[in-house]
């Protein structure tokens, strides 16, 4: 049920003001939700000394009622906090947090393409995977993000590909055309604009973004009563989201399906099938594309970072 204070999906948006800096922001539309609090794409005005509103382009706007929700809006307020104090210019940080009369609203950048489980799941079956250079990128971006979260001794631990967020800017170079940043806490939501949710959620072949940081948890946290979360098991996630996006679809159900999978990749010790077949479609054969970029020796690193899932140990942090 929605909350009566905010605009229904189809309707012309309502203007949300700042008490405190008369900002405005513009509901464009919704473009997800998570639990009880809804994200929108937000026309952002800033307001001058002078009462004068400069339009300065499209920001996320998260709101909540607090009256419907108090201790959810509670819960969003300390998050804003941690948020704000960890992520830095390779995350989504807090742009602004206030609160109206009925709502608390938390602003940040607006990331045009949503989440990366938004964009991939929105794709043909046969198109889910991602090259590897883009694994590569993808990975890298994510533990910039996870390192400033980790240096200031606090763990993600729901990390998923539907916390990495990809913005597309027309206006810029090309490189820095496309942006790729890890959301954390009070920025976390559900993408939702481009895909059929329906048909999303009914799809077996992706995992499940709400339960992947449950029941596709490190080992040494998996099954605990209590949160034993730690900057390894962050890795470990990382890892799985690794895996996803190197089969392309991860046929996952339940932990024992999750078990099956990662115990054929350590006994064969190889890429996923899947990955191979596309090799093969290109003419190259898996040891030629080892061969070709042994001086970076991506193929070998990616291979064994997801080898090394298993012992916390040798789950590297920084590298």
């Amino acid at each position: 049920m929605q909350d009566p204070s905010l605009p229904k999906d189809g309707h012309v948006g309502k203007t949300i003001i700042d008490p405190n800096t008369k900002d405005t922001y513009f509901l464009n539309k919704q473009i997800g939700s998570y639990g009880c609090c809804h994200a929108y794409k937000a026309l952002y005005s800033r307001c001058m000394e002078n009462g004068t509103l400069v339009p300065s382009g499209h920001e996320t706007l998260k709101i909540i009622n607090k009256n419907l929700h108090e201790s959810e809006s509670t819960e969003l307020q300390r998050q804003v906090h941690t948020s704000f104090e960890a992520i830095g210019v390779v995350g989504i940080g807090v742009d602004n947090s206030f609160a109206t009369q009925d709502l608390l609203c938390v602003s940040f950048p607006y990331m045009s393409k949503g989440s990366l489980h938004n964009i991939l799941t929105a794709r043909t079956p046969n198109n889910k995977k991602m090259p590897k250079y883009c694994i590569g990128i993808v990975l890298r971006e994510a533990l910039l993000g996870l390192r400033l979260i980790h240096n200031t001794e606090r763990v993600h631990t729901t990390f998923n590909q539907g916390d990495i967020f990809v913005h597309i800017d027309d206006n810029a170079t090309d490189s820095a055309r496309i942006l790729i940043k890890l959301a954390f806490e009070a920025l976390v939501y559900d993408h939702s604009e481009n895909i059929n949710t329906e048909e999303a959620s009914s799809s077996s072949s992706f995992l499940d973004v709400k339960g992947i940081s449950k029941w596709g948890a490190a080992p040494e946290v998996f099954g605990k009563d209590n949160d034993t979360s730690t900057q390894k098991s962050d890795i470990w996630l990382l890892g799985i989201t690794a895996l996803e996006l190197a089969y392309g679809d991860l046929p996952v159900r339940n932990r024992e399906d999750l078990n099956c999978i990662i115990t054929k990749l350590r006994e064969k010790k190889r890429l996923p099938r899947s990955l191979e077949n596309l090799l093969k479609k290109k003419g190259l054969s898996r040891e030629h594309w080892i061969r070709i970029n042994e001086k970076n020796r991506d193929m070998k690193k990616f291979e064994q970072f997801l080898l090394n899932g298993k012992n916390p140990g040798k789950r590297p942090i920084d590298n």
